[in-house]
């Protein structure tokens, strides 16, 4: 069994190294073990709940359970590392135009990810939307959503640690359809407070929980402020919790207002 490497949540350059050539980086401490035991009792708290393959839950539109989640949304450390990922210019130039730096990257998803014990093994994919590209054509040599997984409780390849293939973000193609270990492969194992930043492009796929207690993360998306929806079952953010939310987190999530059912609503009551 192979462990994927981790660094220093401070270790910025590091990171971005790391991201250029395994294709991903797990930042230690980036909150505290205490903070993470708290935010993952509210996850298992979340009202709603999608199952995936048996045993796995996500618990969609954590913004809208509780505040708390938005801290990691905004961790300077991860929006340093998204930003070089999928960050558009920040100077000028007579043949192009910038797009403002507080608008360049958005918020896709915050939702819960619990494994719970005797949950099987994850299908190995890249992250949306490179599923829904034409499997005929290469895909892409550059991320376009950046997910974000936040280590709540231990990730060990006991309790279903995630897996990893380093460099795989550079294959441009689609991993193979399966559950199954895979030889190149490596288990995000590290503690609670650890952060895992992982493009789009990145094979991976949840390991099987054979622990007795659940396995609990969060995953945090992002998307630059090109690209529009990814899925069809996203959460949106909540009108009246957008309205509270400080300046930054708003400019990253006012996208999703539009896709609201109540603002939807609204719209078909004023068209009547």
């Amino acid at each position: 069994m192979t462990i994927a490497k981790s660094i220093p949540a401070d270790a910025i350059d590091a990171g971005v190294e790391m991201l250029d050539t395994d294709g991903y980086v797990v930042l230690e401490n980036a909150i505290s073990e205490d903070a993470a035991a708290d935010l993952a009792k509210l996850v298992l708290s979340s009202p709603q709940r999608i199952d995936g393959v048996k045993g796995y839950e996500f618990c969609p539109g954590l913004l809208n359970h509780d505040p708390a989640f938005l801290d990691l949304c905004t961790h300077p450390g991860v929006m340093q590392l998204t930003r070089h990922l999928i960050g558009g210019r920040t100077g000028s130039g007579s043949h192009y135009f910038t797009w403002p730096e507080a608008d360049q990257v958005r918020i896709g998803a915050v939702d819960g990810l619990v494994a719970h014990p005797g949950s099987e093994n994850g299908w190995w994919h890249q992250d949306s939307p490179a599923g829904q590209l034409n499997p005929d054509r290469p895909l892409p040599d550059f991320p376009f959503m950046v997910n974000v997984f936040w280590i709540l409780t231990p990730f060990t390849e006991r309790t279903g640690a995630t897996r990893f293939v380093p460099g795989s973000h550079r294959v441009r193609e689609l991993p193979p359809p399966t559950q199954d270990d895979l030889d190149e492969q490596v288990f995000c194992e590290a503690p609670p407070g650890s952060v895992a930043i992982v493009p789009n492009t990145l094979w991976h796929a949840a390991g099987n929980n054979r622990s007795d207690a659940p396995r609990v993360g969060i995953a945090c998306n992002y998307v630059p402020w090109w690209l529009g929806r990814l899925t069809m079952d996203n959460v949106p953010v909540r009108r009246d919790v957008w309205e509270q939310l400080p300046p930054e987190a708003q400019a990253m999530t006012k996208h999703q207002l539009m896709w609201h059912t109540d603002f939807l609503g609204e719209l078909r009551d004023d068209e009547s």
